[in-house]
């Protein structure tokens, strides 16, 4: 650990958080504050973004440094992406007696999550063809 790779992660924080604000504010204001789609959109393509990164990452002929890596990867995608807003997302929608939407947003969100970073990978490994 450097200084310079502690201030490449705050600095890509602040820059994921400020988009997750954005993001969220213009999903809330389009589709209304009932359910938590704006921190799904997020989470989905925060997680696509993430295996874009990782592929490149591993990828050494795309330039990706070990800091350029910290800063798009643990800085930026994790500001942007947010667990402990689909934990109490999820705690909000049981809480007001919406299990089955609840339960159909963590499916959503796990599996979504998931595929959207295989296809990060995916999409990289296709355009380096």
């Amino acid at each position: 650990m450097n200084l310079k790779a502690i201030v490449a992660v705050a600095l890509g924080g602040g820059v994921g958080s400020a988009l997750r604000y954005i993001v969220n504010f213009i999903v809330v204001a389009r589709v209304g504050p009932g359910f938590p789609f704006g921190t799904l959109l997020i989470n989905i393509t925060g997680s696509l973004l993430i295996g874009v990164v990782a592929e490149l990452a591993a990828t050494s002929s795309w330039g990706m440094t070990p800091l350029l890596r910290l800063f798009l990867a643990v800085g930026v995608l994790g500001g942007y992406t947010t667990f402990s807003t689909f934990a109490f997302d999820t705690v909000t929608l049981v809480g007001d007696r919406t299990i089955g939407i609840a339960t159909m947003y963590v499916l959503a969100s796990v599996s979504l999550g998931v595929l959207a970073a295989f296809a990060g990978q995916v999409l990289v490994r296709l355009a380096m063809r």
